[in-house]
């Protein structure tokens, strides 16, 4: 049986002064490594996640379900100890983003150049920002919406639903909330009225996420062979039936 691994079995990756009163937040998740690669308000944390299917007993072999399974806690976790897990994620989004950090067995280099093709092809891009609604031009800066603008467009003409395409979609994804001025409330809701104090260059985002990224690739693939996760896309009150037995 192939050794058990687990995400916190590195010391210096832990969250500092981290309480089992926050497991139900994900703020703590934002200091490990894939976890942080989106914030999502309605996750909770990993380590309280490893601590259940650690009481529980949990082995390889067996199966851990998560109906709600949101950006991807639980699977990451599973992962992290070579378990078995299915998630069903309802928002087509957020089971895209679940889906893209299961894809942590990609090699980095395959990462790091279809982000610099993408950045290469931003300088032949033509870009308008007039479609966009009201509310993105009050979330961004001009010169922040047009680079965004720009890296989205070079993204869709390289974009080939490869491993690596979808690892940089989900870069370019996560940088949206750094580089916009507007202030957020709980649940991150938008208040372009209130602008944050810190707002980040996209280029300068996206090529720090870039780099997280494949940190982090390199880290959980010296911990874990290959994902051990399957994630539907769908109503979990209504997907009984395709469970695999």
């Amino acid at each position: 049986m192939q050794q058990q691994l687990t995400l916190f079995d590195d010391p210096t990756l832990l969250p500092p002064n981290l309480k089992a009163s926050r497991s139900g937040t994900f703020v703590d998740n934002m200091s490990l490594p894939i976890h942080r690669w989106f914030r999502y308000s309605a996750g909770f944390a990993a380590m309280w996640v490893e601590e259940i299917l650690l009481d529980w007993g949990i082995q390889q072999g067996q199966v851990v379900l998560d109906p709600f399974v949101g950006s991807g806690t639980v699977p990451l976790v599973c992962d992290s100890m070579g378990i078995n897990s299915l998630g069903v994620e309802a928002h087509p989004i957020v089971a895209r983003i679940c889906k893209t950090k299961l894809l942590w067995d990609t090699e980095p280099v395959r990462v790091r150049q279809f982000a610099r093709d993408v950045l290469q092809r931003t300088k032949g891009v033509n870009s308008d920002i007039s479609n966009y609604p009201q509310l993105i031009h009050k979330s961004f800066d001009p010169e922040s919406l047009i680079f965004l603008d720009r890296l989205k467009s070079a993204w869709i003409a390289l974009s080939d639903e490869s491993a690596e395409s979808e690892l940089v979609w989900l870069a370019l994804t996560s940088i949206l909330r750094s580089t916009s001025k507007a202030g957020t409330a709980q649940w991150q809701y938008i208040l372009p009225k209130k602008t944050k104090k810190k707002v980040l260059n996209p280029l300068l985002a996206f090529e720090q996420q870039i780099d997280i990224i494949l940190s982090d690739l390199r880290w959980m693939q010296s911990k874990a062979e290959r994902s051990y996760a399957k994630i539907i896309f769908g109503d979990a009150r209504t997907f009984a039936d395709t469970i695999p037995q």
